[in-house]
């Protein structure tokens, strides 16, 4: 996986994972994908040691790889319950 930079989102929902965050993004099998997240996120390695579940409210780093994006639809914009989110819903 080629890192060419990173998205920020907010973690939204209950039982969310470092793997459900890059399948809900990629929407494929990516090699390396978490392992880069994880890296760009030291702070969820101190997460990791309770539960494999990302707290709600937490900000994580996405890694984007340009080359994989390609021919993915885009993120849209959703209406949520407190106001209006760009990117995918988590």
């Amino acid at each position: 996986m080629k890192i060419d930079g990173f998205e920020i989102m907010t973690v939204q929902g209950d039982f969310i994972t470092a793997d459900l965050i890059i399948w809900r993004r990629y929407r494929c099998r990516t090699n390396g994908a978490v392992e880069a997240l994880l890296d760009l996120n030291p702070h969820l390695a101190r997460i990791h040691r309770e539960t494999p579940f990302i707290p709600p409210g937490t900000q994580v780093r996405i890694p984007i790889d340009f080359d994989m994006l390609k021919g993915r639809p885009k993120p849209i914009e959703q209406d949520v319950v407190w106001g209006v989110t760009k990117g995918y819903r988590l």
